[in-house]
């Protein structure tokens, strides 16, 4: 299907205009809803016959779903993908937890079923997905914060409706709901200098800058050209596919040579890592977390509000579907949930 094809795809506001009713109208005679005429029923149905309407098997589903007030069939179904672990209290997936929790409270408020499929190694591959997506009736799908050095899926796009989480690296160039990460560090290092620190360093993954278009980097180096040359510290990114040890390693090594005197990082534990490499917080130096989803006063960091842009992906994903036109937009949106910053011990004023 071509974009003009989807562009000029027959609607019920279609078949309104070619018949002369209101699209209600349509709506209740393509149901056969005996408030409207028998002849009317057959007229509005001639007409869609001839424009070549069809109907749009998820709004179809939805309307069964909460006809009066009462469950009367299966609540139509999105897949919620991801390509990675979300193992019970992993480090590095706990956003993801966050998301999905929002994502799944939301198709519950709005009547859909939200299924989790992971793709990748040992999990399954592009033509498995398909085919599960065709056995589920499944045409909307939310791509959740796929992870770029992790397998991803290669499907024909136009069947399907997509949002993502994040994902930026990856087809299809559909509408993206996330966190702001470029403001998130923009916020956390203007929050570090009022506390009176000069020195300021980003160290996060190098997954995370490639799957969000560097937006953490962005936002660093538009901070760092408000300091003197002498202050500005190179940004650490973590490679792909490291762990904990060699993570605390990196940035002991990193704080020491460019004597960072306060350390900004999206893992969840900044202050754990910098102790295991023998560093005192907030003694040595101080340290905020760019993605803190545990609110108390020990860490400082940005406060994200991730299960939001869970259900924001679904409410955006939902209101794609109903609209019947699948595939890729010719120019799809983005839409940034801004987060809040939290003072906490480990990055004290400085005196």
């Amino acid at each position: 299907m071509t974009r003009d094809e989807r562009r000029h795809r027959i609607t019920i506001k279609d078949v309104a205009k070619a018949a002369g009713v209101h699209f209600t109208t349509v709506s209740l005679a393509l149901r056969g809803h005996s408030s409207i005429p028998s002849s009317t029923r057959d007229y509005i149905r001639a007409t869609a016959d001839r424009l070549g309407y069809v109907p749009n098997p998820v709004f179809q589903a939805l309307t069964h779903f909460h006809l009066n007030g009462r469950v009367r069939a299966d609540p139509p179904r999105i897949g919620y993908v991801i390509n990675h672990p979300l193992e019970s209290g992993a480090v590095r997936y706990r956003h993801q937890s966050a998301f999905l929790e929002g994502a799944r409270q939301q198709a519950r408020v709005l009547g859909y079923d939200l299924g989790l499929i992971s793709v990748g190694r040992g999990l399954h591959d592009s033509q498995w997905l398909e085919a599960h997506l065709r056995d589920q009736s499944i045409t909307g799908l939310i791509l959740a914060s796929f992870e770029p050095h992790r397998p991803t899926v290669a499907m024909d796009w136009r069947r399907y409706t997509v949002v993502k989480i994040n994902s930026l690296h990856m087809e299809p160039h559909s509408p993206v709901v996330a966190n702001d990460q470029r403001q998130d560090v923009r916020l956390a290092f203007r929050r570090m200098l009022a506390l009176g620190y000069r020195r300021i360093g980003l160290a996060v993954g190098r997954a995370d800058e490639d799957g969000t278009e560097h937006r953490h980097t962005a936002g660093y180096l538009i901070e760092q050209a408000t300091v003197p040359t002498q202050d500005r510290i190179p940004a650490l990114l973590f490679p792909y596919n490291t762990n904990v040890e060699e993570v605390s390693r990196l940035m002991g090594e990193w704080v020491r040579q460019h004597r960072v005197d306060a350390v900004l990082c999206n893992w969840s534990i900044p202050d754990v890592l910098l102790r295991m490499s023998g560093l005192r917080v907030p003694d040595d130096v101080a340290c905020a977390c760019l993605c803190l989803l545990d609110s108390d006063e020990r860490m400082a960091g940005i406060c994200p509000n991730l299960e939001m842009v869970g259900a924001k992906a679904v409410s955006l994903l939902t209101t794609l579907l109903k609209s019947g036109e699948p595939g890729v937009p010719e120019y799809a949106s983005r839409t940034y949930v801004r987060s809040h910053w939290q003072d906490g011990k480990t990055a004290p004023a400085k005196s």
